[in-house]
């Protein structure tokens, strides 16, 4: 039990970890009261949601230096891995001031004609759907990557081999579980845009709010499978 408990702190001891724990209510909030029809429980989900949103109006300063210390990514194994990743840091990058610009018109200190808000919005999810299928694309990058290191250790000793294929097996099932939360976090993004962008706007709510649920309830499983099996 205070294993659990040590658990449960340490993960909300952390910005990344308390952050997934309040995705999860949010989404939850939203996801019961769509199936109720109760808009208290859409509000409270609402509200959280802009908590987090607020928290990541500061994410500027910490986003530079990853970016800044990661560079060309020169220190990745393949060019194809530094271009993704270099990728990834520019989008992440424009994101953030994109969300404050439309965050700051929300609340009325910068004042935007309609249509000017509108495409800020648009470019904003646009980007967040973005990030989200450069990481599927670089975690698939990286499952192909732990396969075939797996298949080159057939011709290993039989009991360091089967130990370091065990360890792989995880790692690919792991990588497989990331996959697959990446896939509804990209369905949930792209629902958000505007009719006309891909599917945007033709999932309901209330299944909006049953994906990015099931995302987050994965992400937390995913951080505890990682912290036991990854050691």
């Amino acid at each position: 039990m205070s294993s659990i408990v040590e658990d449960i702190c340490e993960l909300l001891d952390s910005y990344n970890g308390r952050d997934k724990v309040v995705r999860l209510t949010c989404y939850a909030f939203k996801l019961y009261g769509c199936i109720k029809g109760e808009k208290p429980w859409q509000t409270a989900g609402s509200r959280l949601s802009n908590a987090r949103m607020m928290l990541r109006l500061f994410d500027d300063i910490p986003m530079i230096r990853h970016t800044y210390n990661y560079g060309l990514g020169r220190h990745e194994s393949s060019k194809m891995a530094a271009l993704l990743g270099v990728l990834a840091n520019m989008v992440d990058q424009a994101f953030l001031p994109v969300e404050k610009a439309c965050w700051l018109h929300e609340v009325g200190i910068l004042k935007l004609s309609p249509r000017t808000a509108d495409t800020l919005e648009i470019v904003s999810t646009a980007l967040w759907a973005a990030s989200l299928y450069i990481s599927l694309i670089q975690t698939f990058r990286s499952m192909r990557h732990l396969w075939w290191s797996r298949g080159c250790l057939k011709n290993c000793s039989e009991n360091g081999g089967a130990e370091a294929r065990d360890s792989l097996d995880v790692r690919l099932t792991l990588q497989a579980v990331t996959a697959g939360k990446l896939c509804l976090d990209i369905a949930h993004a792209v629902s958000c845009l505007p009719p006309g962008w891909l599917w945007g706007e033709r999932i309901g709510p209330t299944k909006v709010a049953a994906v990015a649920t099931t995302s987050s309830i994965i992400g937390i499983a995913l951080y505890f499978a990682r912290k036991r099996l990854l050691k």
